[in-house]
C-alpha cells in the first residue's frame, strides 16, 4: 500500500503547525500517510499546483494565505460553503476529480465559547481577507444581524443583500465600545491605544494568528475572555481530516502539549 501524501501550501508554510497536527493523528490512528509543507511563490502558483495535483500519491491539500481563492480554478467540484465564501482551504482528490472545501467558517464556530443568544450580539471583525470572510459567513449562518467590518481599504461586504462596504479603522469607535465579540483577522494590532480603552471588559476578543499565542492584539486585553488562533487552527483541521478519512479525530492532551511547546 502506497503512502498517501498531504501538504499545506501557501506562504511561510515551513512555520505551519498543520504538519505536526496531522502527522500526530496519522500515527495515532495507524494511517499510512505523511503530511508536509510546500511554499509557493505567486509567480509559480499554477505550475506548482498542477505539478502537485498530478502526483498520484497526493490525496489532499490544505491551502493557506494567499492562495485560498487562486486555488479554485484548479478544482473540479466545489462544496457549497466554499462557493459562498469564495475560498478553499481544503482539497480532496477523488474519482470524481479534485474537490474543494472550506472548513474555516465552521472551525471558528467550534473555537468560539458558548455565547447565549448569539444572534443578538454585536460583532466587530477587523480585516476582510479570506479568513475574515469565512468568519463573517459563520455569524451570518447563525442569523447574527449586527456585524460590523473594518478594513484598511474599502471592501464590499459579502453574504448580505444590501450593498455595504467595510468601515475604516478611524471610524469604528462606536462599534468598538458596543461590541460583544471582536475578531482580529489582520497580522498585527490595527487599533490605537485610545480605541483599545473603549473595549468593554465583558467583550470576547479573538485573533486568528496562532503563534505567538498572545498576539500584539490579544496582549492589550489581559482580563478579557479570549479565543486563541490555535483553537481555530485545530477546529478547522478536524473537518479536513474527516473529509479525507471519514471520521473526526480527537484533540487529546498529548497533542495540545506538543503544540503548546511550539507556540511562543
Amino acid at each position: 500500500m502506497k503512502m498517501k501524501k498531504f501538504y499545506v501550501i501557501g506562504n511561510n508554510t515551513s512555520k505551519s503547525l498543520s504538519p505536526i497536527i496531522f502527522n500526530y493523528w496519522f500515527k495515532k490512528y495507524n494511517i499510512r500517510a505523511k503530511y508536509g509543507f510546500v511554499e509557493i511563490k505567486k509567480a509559480n502558483i499554477n505550475k506548482e499546483i498542477d505539478k502537485l495535483l498530478k502526483n498520484k500519491d497526493l490525496f489532499g491539500l490544505n491551502i493557506t494565505i494567499p492562495f485560498k481563492q487562486k486555488i479554485m480554478k484548479h478544482v473540479d467540484i466545489l462544496n457549497p460553503h466554499a462557493v459562498k465564501i469564495n475560498a478553499v482551504n481544503c482539497i480532496k482528490k477523488s474519482k470524481r476529480g479534485v474537490v474543494g472545501f472550506n472548513t474555516d467558517w465552521s472551525g471558528y464556530g467550534k473555537a468560539l465559547p458558548k455565547v447565549n443568544n448569539l444572534n443578538t450580539k454585536k460583532i466587530l471583525i477587523l480585516g476582510y481577507g479570506g479568513a475574515a470572510k469565512a468568519i463573517h459567513y459563520f455569524f451570518i449562518s447563525k442569523n447574527v444581524k449586527n456585524i460590523d467590518i473594518a478594513n484598511r481599504s474599502k471592501k464590499r461586504i459579502k453574504f448580505i443583500k444590501k450593498i455595504k462596504y467595510s468601515k475604516n479603522y478611524k471610524g469604528i469607535n462606536k462599534q468598538i465600545s458596543s461590541a460583544n465579540i471582536i475578531i482580529n483577522t489582520t497580522p498585527n494590532n490595527p487599533l490605537t491605544k485610545k480605541q483599545i480603552k473603549l473595549v468593554k471588559k465583558s467583550t470576547i476578543v479573538s485573533d486568528i494568528v496562532y503563534n505567538p499565542r498572545n498576539t500584539a492584539f490579544l496582549n492589550q486585553f489581559p482580563s478579557n475572555k479570549k479565543v486563541y488562533g490555535i483553537s481555530m487552527l485545530l477546529h478547522q483541521a478536524i473537518p479536513c481530516f474527516k473529509i479525507w478519512f471519514g471520521f473526526n479525530p480527537s484533540v487529546d492532551k498529548k497533542l495540545l502539549q506538543i503544540l503548546n511547546k511550539k507556540i511562543s
